[in-house]
């Protein structure tokens, strides 16, 4: 009943065929990989300080998202009402693209101080709100798993506000200890330990990496950053996510996300050092 099937079910005969497969990219939004992408491309080119710190709360997300959805384990909708394929055996309870989303796009109005901009606010709201409607529209969950996954996402969200504020470093740490439960919740799953390598990987760099003396980055540098930085990002991401041994994947991933971190300063040291040789 809380779940709301029957609500969900008239969301999805609704739906036009075109207004599925427009929710089907829609839904992309809120994905890890985008995300990925989009959390590095900002840090790379944009302000550091403030991505770094959702880049910490999006590892406590996930790491949140996992260790809810195995200790719940509700299936999902049944696969002749999806749209779109999804990882067999996946649950559905709650939805983790609605919590990403209000994490993520929340995270970066909140922490870049535009909570009182409706111009800012207004699309953001929009956007995770769409990104939720999606994952009932192409059939992957119920209405009621993804009003629970905004939910906890705003609650994700207050929480670390109030408790790291913009201690990226102590997010990935709090990340990293709900991540090694969810080890132990799911016998060591691919997406936990996923979790676990990135949010280790980012306690590490961000307690090296102060984002907040990094220079503003011109675009000579920005475009270095990313065409350098997303083959390399994207490598990584690909041999930690198809490893098939627990420790690779755990070091890819903390790899990948010291690389995303690391990588503006990297680059700073070789123009320095170059300026200093010429």
């Amino acid at each position: 009943m809380y779940r709301l099937q029957s609500v969900s079910e008239g969301i999805r005969q609704s739906a036009s065929p075109a207004l599925v497969e427009a929710f089907a990219l829609v839904t992309e939004l809120g994905g890890v990989a985008f995300l990925v992408v989009l959390l590095s491309v900002l840090y790379w080119v944009d302000e550091r300080e403030t991505t770094g710190t959702v880049i910490g709360y999006a590892l406590v997300a996930l790491a949140v998202t996992l260790a809810l959805k195995t200790a719940f384990a509700l299936p999902r909708p049944p696969a002749s009402l999806r749209a779109v394929a999804v990882e067999p055996g996946s649950y559905g309870f709650p939805s983790g693209h609605a919590i990403a989303a209000t994490v993520v796009y929340g995270g970066l109005v909140l922490a870049r101080d535009r909570l009182g901009d409706p111009r800012v606010t207004v699309p953001a709201v929009v956007l995770v709100a769409l990104v939720g409607l999606s994952r009932v529209v192409i059939g992957v969950h119920y209405l009621g798993d993804v009003l629970v996954g905004h939910a906890v996402g705003l609650a994700l969200l207050a929480g670390l506000w109030w408790g790291v504020g913009h201690r990226a470093d102590r997010a990935c740490l709090v990340a990293a200890g709900v991540a090694a439960v969810g080890v132990g919740l799911t016998g060591a799953s691919s997406d936990s330990l996923l979790a676990l390598g990135g949010s280790l990987g980012g306690a590490a760099a961000f307690r090296t990496v102060d984002t907040a003396t990094l220079s503003a980055p011109g675009r000579a540098e920005a475009l270095a950053l990313v065409v350098v930085g997303l083959p390399v990002a994207g490598g990584l991401y690909w041999l930690a996510s198809t490893a098939g041994l627990a420790p690779v994947a755990v070091i890819g991933n903390a790899a990948l996300v010291a690389t995303v971190v690391a990588l503006p300063v990297a680059l700073q040291g070789r123009v320095a050092a170059s300026l200093s040789t010429g």
